[in-house]
């Protein structure tokens, strides 16, 4: 919102004018060499040599009637020198004489997020600037104060671009305050006003991430907002290399939250088309995943808690320690009932020896050989179902996993085969 030189011109030209035309002007320079002094300042070639000339004003007339105009002109000399301080100083001050003052409102805030750091006090004039700008724009951006440069409708247009940048400035001053919390319910104003502002999806993620320790069901959507400035790509997003930069983060910060890279994708298309979350948002933290994995497998246990006995000895196994755990709690000692499916059986008919699957039907992992001259009568189908209790561990393999037993054929449980009848001897009749 910075005038160019010309911007200079028709100001002091326009009250100058003002002045000399009016039978009774409000305002008229002192004498002649104070209308002289006001309307060389134009005249000079560098912004360094307008600025003496206004400094000499200044002293030659302190109590000027143009008091207003020279101040702008200070303003926008100011701006030219890139004096970036003074510009701010000089725009605090025109306040003071009208809150509404356009060139001051943004020139504050535009120059607040030039310095490093700003100051408290610098800050408290941003907000003040910032929430007047919001809560009177109507009177800001009146026709009558309409320049020469723009048509009715750019002047009019103008009103809800500064209402957002106002929102975001007030969301950034928050931010350099380390207000996480309040710069948090700012930033994301600002994107409801305006979706398409990628460095304000990236604030936003700094803030809510910075909360981790005190809202730590907050860092879920700390990693939508990186999404979000990640992969929107649209208008006001931010340059390629900085997306990028966030995409790398993220990567690393997500997996670090959720245990794995599950997701991401989703996420970050999600994130592409909403610049806030959706009400169903949500990414499991891995603390959450652990106790659901654990609270379903006590469920699965208390459901099924044969199964979840074979699944302890199972581990126990197949672990590092595995011959050790056979040792002490397998072998030469009777285990608990299971249940299991036939896989095969040793002979056909009148078997001494059932291969079982007990974890996961078709895969044998269990072995039951019966004691010295038993079997079992006749035989059963495949797949068919049988408990038993009391075997005894001989032996294991980790790879395939298997489980030999001895066992009574008494502690069989469920075993329908029936003895094959002997065929009758037919006896031969004498002949008489």
């Amino acid at each position: 919102m910075a005038l160019s030189k010309t911007g200079v011109t028709l100001a002091l030209i326009a009250f100058l004018s003002c002045a000399v035309a009016q039978d009774k002007p409000e305002k008229k320079p002192k004498d002649q060499a104070e209308y002289d002094l006001i309307t060389s300042i134009d005249k000079q070639p560098t912004p360094a040599e307008r600025l003496a000339r206004l400094e000499k004003w200044s002293k030659d007339y302190p109590a000027s009637d143009f008091a207003d105009v020279r101040l702008k002109a200070y303003l926008i000399t100011y701006q030219q020198m890139n004096r970036t301080k003074d510009a701010f100083s000089t725009a605090t001050e025109m306040l003071k004489g009208d809150p509404n003052d356009v060139l001051a409102l943004t020139t504050i805030l535009s120059y607040i997020y030039a310095f490093n750091p700003p100051s408290a006090q610098d800050l408290d004039t941003a907000e003040k600037a910032c929430t007047h700008m919001i809560g009177n724009l109507d009177a800001i951006y009146a026709p009558n104060k309409k320049p020469a440069d723009k048509s009715p409708d750019q002047w009019e247009k103008l009103k809800p671009d500064m209402k957002v940048f106002a929102q975001r400035t007030i969301g950034y001053i928050y931010l350099a305050r380390k207000d996480n919390e309040r710069a948090e319910a700012e930033l994301t104003k600002a994107l409801q006003l305006d979706p398409n502002q990628g460095q304000v999806s990236a604030w936003l993620a700094g803030v809510v991430l910075a909360q981790n320790k005190t809202k730590p069901e907050k860092q879920q959507f700390a990693l939508f907002h990186y999404a979000r400035a990640a992969s929107y790509e649209g208008p006001g997003s931010l340059p390629a290399a900085n997306r990028q930069q966030i995409q790398t983060f993220l990567t690393r910060a997500y997996k670090q939250y959720h245990g794995s890279d599950d997701g991401l994708d989703k996420l970050l298309a999600t994130a592409k088309t909403n610049a806030l979350p959706p009400a169903d948002f949500s990414i499991k933290d891995i603390a959450t995943i652990k106790r659901e994995e654990i609270e379903k497998e006590n469920a699965a246990r208390a459901a099924n808690p044969m199964m979840a006995l074979w699944t302890d000895l199972k581990t126990g196994l197949t672990g590092e320690n595995g011959q050790a755990y056979f040792d002490e709690h397998v072998k030469d000692a009777a285990l608990p009932k299971f249940k299991g499916t036939i896989v095969s059986m040793t002979p056909a008919i009148r078997p001494k020896e059932l291969i079982l699957a007990i974890e996961k039907a078709g895969v044998a992992d269990c072995t039951l050989k019966l004691d010295e001259g038993q079997s079992l009568p006749g035989k059963m189908e495949k797949g068919s179902e049988i408990e038993f209790e009391g075997g005894v561990g001989t032996a294991f393999t980790k790879e395939p996993f298997m489980v030999v037993l001895t066992i009574d054929k008494a502690k069989i449980a469920g075993w329908t085969g029936r003895n094959t009848p002997t065929p009758k001897k037919t006896v031969a009749k004498k002949k008489a």
